[in-house]
């Protein structure tokens, strides 16, 4: 562990370069499609399967981080880093080469595990690699990173999709992996990190629950039926309750568990807190998931203008977030507040504004979302850490990144159903846009209520 207390010194640096690199490329890889996927359809077809693309990407990265100990343990840091980069490269050449949209999907399955070792290594090795109090200034320079390439990761995809081949934004970033397995070789410390607070093993049963319950969803969304599909919406629900109670047997076995006990009580802070993220997590999708191909169908804008109107998105939680940092002493509660009746405010707006524009206030009402996140995300992170129990702190911290996580995925596979039970994947026309896209986003205010309820009782 690093024991100087300055962190821009030489042996620093190297290792900064490394941990940001690759939560840059997990970060931006995780919005690529949001505007490669739309030219790739229109090539294709295959338009009732978008929102798999971002289900798949984000369920990949689920699997590696709940694994990334256990190949920590069993290859060293430098081998694990390396393998993350190979696998994430894999996927990106799957994609780059894909005859149809399921080879895509396999593309962005693979990505997202890779991608997801990345940056669950690259969050272990910070731990042994910096001293305790540089901490602080080395979460704040990933949060940073983070922000950046959520910004880029668009803009590329959108870039080439407009003046070349939305292939080519796969191999570009690819590429990104291919540099840092030099990088990995040449920086990574010879100390082995052995991660002995990690899991011994994998919840493979509970892991696997989870992942069929958001594709259950997904499978939903594929040919919409009034019977099959609200009984496949309630089989996700149970196994995912399933997989909630067989955590919570783990009992005293903490190193194999997901979440702490009892997550989702709400009548405690830690629950309330992680309901709000799991629900505004939902919420959120329907702008990235289908924003894009909404914004060039309706509005004849190209790839690039709607990846410009996506990454402002995550640049307003930035400029949040850190506007909220020059407060000396800010209102935890008044913040967290504004965040959720700001969440409610911007899809109310999305789902007026998409159609009748102008693009300026559909940018405004996408800028609101992702402020919403970045002017109360730090203070529902603190509460819920603060109010976990002494002995499941560790779970607790590392069961919020899980649940936002299942909540994108969730939100994703739901936006999908919607998307294509109005006909949107199988008719990109002008009408048949026009006609589904104030839903992709009223369908998720009732979500938001569950957000307001649960941000009040957390901002008590």
């Amino acid at each position: 562990m690093a024991a100087s207390k300055n962190l821009f010194t030489k042996e620093n640096n190297s290792k900064l370069l490394l941990l940001g690199f690759a939560v840059w490329i997990h970060a931006a890889s995780s919005l690529l499609a949001a505007t490669t996927l739309p030219s790739a359809v229109r090539e294709f077809g295959g338009g009732d399967l978008i929102g798999w693309a971002f289900t798949l990407y984000l369920l990949g990265s689920i699997l590696a981080g709940s694994s990334s100990a256990l190949l920590l343990n069993l290859s060293g840091i430098r081998l694990a880093l390396s393998i993350g980069a190979a696998i994430y490269l894999l996927g990106c050449l799957i994609c780059s080469a894909s005859p149809n949209i399921y080879v895509v999907l396999v593309g962005r399955l693979t990505q997202g595990f890779g991608g997801g070792f990345l940056v669950a290594l690259a969050f272990i090795a910070i731990r042994y690699w910096f001293d305790p109090n540089l901490m602080p200034k080395v979460m704040a320079l990933i949060s940073v990173i983070w922000s950046m390439s959520a910004f880029a990761g668009p803009l590329v995809g959108g870039t080439f999709a407009t003046f070349g081949d939305w292939r080519l934004a796969f191999l570009f970033v690819g590429i990104q992996a291919f540099i840092f397995i030099f990088l990995v070789r040449l920086i990574t410390p010879d100390a082995q990190i052995i991660n002995r607070s990690g899991n011994k093993e994998i919840p493979l049963v509970r892991l696997t629950l989870i992942f069929c319950s958001v594709l259950l969803i997904a499978f939903a969304g594929i040919n919409v039926n009034w019977l099959v599909s609200p009984l496949l919406c309630i089989l996700s629900i149970v196994l995912f309750i399933i997989a909630l109670a067989l955590d919570n047997m783990e009992g005293d076995s903490k190193k194999a568990r997901l979440f702490p006990s009892k997550p989702f009580d709400i009548s405690k802070r830690k629950g309330a807190g992680l309901i709000l993220i799991l629900f505004a997590s939902i919420s959120s999708q329907s702008y990235m998931v289908y924003g894009p191909i909404l914004l060039e169908t309706i509005h004849f804008i190209t790839p690039l203008t709607a990846g410009y109107m996506i990454a402002f998105e995550a640049v307003c939680w930035g400029v949040a977030a850190l506007a909220i940092t020059w407060i000396k002493e800010p209102n935890e509660s008044l913040h967290i507040r504004i965040g959720v009746f700001t969440l409610l405010l911007s899809l109310i707006g999305l789902a007026f504004s998409i159609n009748n524009g102008p693009i300026w206030l559909i940018l405004i009402f996408g800028g609101m979302q992702g402020a919403s996140f970045g002017v109360m995300w730090a203070f529902i992170v603190k509460r819920v850490n603060e109010s976990s129990l002494e002995d499941e702190q560790n779970i607790t911290a590392s069961a919020i990144p899980t649940v936002q996580q299942v909540g994108f995925a969730f939100g994703a596979a739901f936006t999908g159903l919607i998307a294509n039970y109005f006909g949107l994947g199988n008719d990109l026309s002008v009408v048949i846009a026009k006609s589904t896209a104030p839903w992709i986003f009223v369908f998720f205010v009732p979500f938001t209520f569950v957000v307001i309820v649960a941000g009040m009782r957390l901002s008590r």
